[in-house]
């Protein structure tokens, strides 16, 4: 799997987790892929927050997002909840991870931010028409969001990518060299 050079990569919390610290190989095999490629990494602020950026949380969450913000590779995303488009994606993926999660949740446990990427996603193809990557790493979300930007007409412009696979390609790519 490959992220296409100039693209945009929505990213999860998950994934970044997954990333580990900026001292971890997987996010130092990140930041170098992403840069050398050119992709421009955008979070949702649901994610900042998720991350650390709110004044309860841990300190070393803080600083893995500041560290990428220093690099240049990372930035927030202000989503146009105003723009019809973001807020149907929005809205359709969140009903479609309830649809699929089989009563195992119920419609107010699903994830938000799983959502917000989907809109973000549809945000960057529509307005600036780019290809666009979401990474995350739930299986109900992934699915969900293929099957939503599909249904909009942007199945060639966004590409769904199980993040914590890519990050461990990125790792062991890193350590065959």
């Amino acid at each position: 799997m490959e992220l296409p050079r100039g693209s945009i990569a929505v990213v999860d919390t998950s994934v970044l987790y997954a990333m580990g610290s900026p001292s971890n190989d997987k996010y130092q095999a990140f930041e170098e892929y992403v840069t050398r490629r050119d992709v421009a990494v955008r979070i949702p602020d649901h994610v900042a927050e998720e991350l650390g950026e709110s004044p309860e949380a841990y300190r070393y969450q803080r600083d893995r997002l500041r560290s990428a913000q220093d690099a240049g590779w990372l930035e927030r995303a202000v989503v146009d909840f105003t723009d019809s488009g973001v807020s149907s994606a929005i809205d359709r993926t969140r009903e479609r991870i309830y649809s699929l999660s089989a009563n195992d949740v119920t419609e107010d446990e699903v994830e938000t931010t799983d959502a917000v990427l989907a809109g973000l996603a549809y945000q960057y193809a529509a307005e600036q028409s780019c290809q666009v990557a979401v990474l995350v790493s739930d299986r109900l979300a992934e699915q969900a969001i293929v099957d939503v930007l599909g249904s909009m007409n942007l199945r060639e412009e966004i590409e769904v990518v199980e993040g914590r696979t890519f990050l461990d390609e990125l790792r062991d790519d890193v350590h065959d060299l």
